[in-house]
């Protein structure tokens, strides 16, 4: 009985260390919210990095590709797709994580985002792989 007991202490204990908390805490992936934050830090590469003079104007096809819970990180990861179409029509895909205790102080939430052929530094990896 004791063996029990102190597995479910430790379990406890992880969770309030860590933070633990499910995927279903997360926005989805078409939330308003997240959709400025996408919005956000495309422009912010765009004006800063990428420098295309073709900057994505509207977001569509929106869609949820995995969700990571607590067994892969600590923190619970929703992974998304979505397709760009800049200012000249042309149309790009953007993948983009929501992450959960990577806000400010690792309160809230934190988004980062990716155009699939526009991330000259690699930072997410080639071909934004880290996003996907």
């Amino acid at each position: 009985m004791k063996h029990h007991f102190f597995s479910l202490a430790g379990a406890l204990l992880l969770s309030a260390f860590t933070g633990a908390a499910s995927a279903a805490v997360l926005p989805e992936c078409d939330s308003s919210s997240i959709l400025s934050r996408v919005d956000s830090k495309l422009a912010i590469a765009e004006s800063n990095v990428i420098q295309s003079g073709d900057p994505i104007i509207t977001l569509d096809h929106v869609r949820h590709a995995k969700t990571q819970d607590l067994s892969e990180p600590y923190f619970p990861r929703r992974f998304c797709q979505a397709t760009g179409y800049t200012q000249q029509g042309n149309k790009k895909t953007i993948y983009y994580l929501i992450e959960a205790k990577a806000g400010f102080a690792g309160y809230s939430y934190n988004v980062e985002a990716c155009i699939l052929g526009r991330d000259p530094w690699r930072v997410y990896g080639a071909y934004c792989r880290s996003l996907r």
